[in-house]
């Protein structure tokens, strides 16, 4: 059956044909059969364990899509975006990570390409045009030392604290102490901080013993594009978020009907495909009014279906060959063309895409509610020994370290790529897990995607591009079917971590090895390269996935 079927809802409109198509119909039966949609709407709390758990603590947790519940905090976030505009912060930076960081930068970045009014100020007098929003999710030295060398933006920054881990307060450590020796009082300091957390959480005592703003939340969960997580970064920064909750609540009722349901039929597609083992969904497609809408969806699966179903975001356009195991879902695509599509303003982008993901899950007797898999524990030891070859002169040469036999014979970088990418398997993936500076135009971001492209087109099999602490590399990234390349680098010039005697550099070297010894302990083939210098390392990484010497 080589058919074609589209679902639009308002301006939302999902496609599908071919085995998409029939594996969707095969399941759409049994959740309505199970009463998904409405348990779903209803955030019934047997759903799923955690869910009942979290009830019958009396704890709430955020549930896919939910701007009814949202509306709660925007006028707490809006007079926190007007005393930001009064002290004259129309910086954000925001210390948090999973999929709610990721929307929250997807938010802002399509309330910058949105057309506005060429007065940037509001009947109020205020700076109303969106400002920026800088992720800090790891301890990448890079984003910090450029912010603390730009004291005009160090000026007109505030800080939002969104993660409830020892690596976010390693970060909120660093940003409290670069605040103080900008020449800040401890007062003007205080004001330049809002944490958004649970109220029982460690990050809300924190804050409220410390005199910053605090906002309540619910639980964190994969679920927080349009929760507090995201929102208030959001908000702060400029975006329009009471009209994206507006938007977002337009698309509501169609996720509770039996006919043109967005979220179950691409629930259905993207759960009743991996069931029949097509375990690799490609996003592709991005338009151009949706920038980042893409790694959000990555991360938003990642963290909601534990793995069963790996992301492979085409950014870049890495080369994928048809498999049996892959399929393809792009943005406003071509859907006679396309195995799946998926269009729709932002807002129902979020909410649609929440809800699909809820739903496989369902399929896949998955609890998405669970938190995202913790970081391997930190060591100085990776459990490699000495390296494997060094190549190039000292001070800008690539170390390999490895343990896997197979390699042992490999003369030079060249040979060694070779080897990895004859390494991944014919239902494999290569995963490139690269502890560097991501920023395309002031990292290493552009360098280390080029270099997945190549060895995409080596291996012919899918490569996942993460960033260190920001993907949980070795918890849900199908980890009995990767082969994984870790990129370390040394710092040129790192940033203390105050009250510890360590840099944010070594904390950062402390996680690779961490994460290569798990790897290796599940028994996963992983090659580590260490670039004494990065630009000249990357350059010499790319020259050698080209074929050079």
């Amino acid at each position: 059956m080589t058919g074609f079927t589209a679902v639009v809802s308002g301006e939302t409109a999902i496609t599908a044909r071919g085995m998409l198509r029939e594996a969707a119909e095969r399941v759409l039966g049994r959740l309505w059969i199970d009463q998904v949609p409405v348990r779903l709407a209803s955030e019934e709390a047997t759903l799923w364990p955690s869910s009942a758990a979290a009830d019958e603590e009396g704890r709430a947790l955020c549930w896919p899509g939910q701007p009814g519940a949202a509306r709660a905090v925007l006028d707490r976030a809006s007079e926190l975006r007007d005393r930001a505009r009064d002290d004259g912060l129309s910086e954000v930076v925001l210390l948090g990570h999973g999929a709610p960081a990721r929307a929250a930068e997807a938010i802002v970045r399509h309330a910058a390409g949105a057309p506005g009014p060429l007065d940037p100020l509001d009947a109020s007098g205020r700076f109303s045009a969106p400002g920026s929003l800088t992720v800090l999710d790891g301890p990448e030295p890079g984003p910090l030392v450029r912010l603390g060398d730009d004291r005009e933006r160090l000026a007109r920054t505030v800080v939002v604290v969104t993660g409830d881990d020892p690596g976010t307060e390693t970060l909120r450590r660093v940003m409290l102490r670069m605040l103080a020796e900008a020449g800040l009082s401890p007062a003007e300091v205080a004001r330049r901080f809002v944490t958004v957390a649970a109220p029982d959480a460690a990050p809300a005592k924190l804050a409220a013993e410390a005199g910053h703003a605090v906002v309540e939340a619910p639980a964190p969960t994969a679920f927080g594009a349009l929760s507090p997580y995201a929102l208030v970064p959001a908000a702060l920064a400029g975006a329009d978020t009471a009209a994206l909750l507006d938007g977002a609540a337009a698309v509501l009722p169609s996720l509770t009907r039996p006919e043109n349901n967005p979220g179950l039929v691409l629930g259905a597609i993207l759960g009743g495909a991996a069931r029949t083992g097509r375990r690799t969904v490609v996003l592709g497609g991005h338009p151009a009014g949706l920038p980042g809408v893409g790694a959000w969806i990555g991360r938003l699966l990642d963290e909601a279906v534990h793995g069963r179903l790996m992301p492979v975001v085409q950014a870049g356009g890495l080369p994928l060959a048809p498999a049996d195991d892959l399929f393809l879902v792009t943005l406003d695509g071509r859907p006679r063309q396309d195995d799946a599509t998926v269009s729709g303003p932002l807002a129902a982008q979020l909410v649609v895409w929440e809800y699909a993901a809820a739903v496989a899950a369902y399929l896949l007797e998955l609890d998405p509610l669970t938190p995202p898999a913790r970081p391997a524990p930190q060591t100085l030891d990776g459990g490699m020994g000495d390296p494997l070859l060094v190549d190039g002169e000292p001070g800008a040469a690539v170390e390999a370290y490895t343990g896997e036999a197979g390699f042992a014979d490999a003369g030079g970088l060249a040979p060694l790529l070779d080897g990895l990418a004859r390494r991944v398997g014919p239902d494999e993936h290569l995963a490139i897990v690269a502890y560097l500076d991501a920023d395309e135009a002031r990292g290493q971001g552009a360098q280390v995607r080029r270099l997945a492209a190549l060895l995409a087109s080596r291996c012919a099999r899918p490569v996942t591009v993460s960033w260190g602490c920001r993907y949980p590399a070795f918890g849900n990234d199908l980890r009995e079917k990767g082969v994984y390349l870790l990129v370390t680098g040394n710092v040129v010039r790192d940033v203390p971590v105050p009250d510890r005697h360590h840099r944010l550099g070594m904390l950062q070297l402390a996680q690779a090895l961490g994460d290569a010894r798990a790897a290796r302990g599940d028994g996963r083939p992983v090659v580590r390269l260490h670039l004494q210098d990065r630009w000249a390392g990357l350059a010499r990484l790319l020259d050698s996935a080209r074929g050079g010497a």
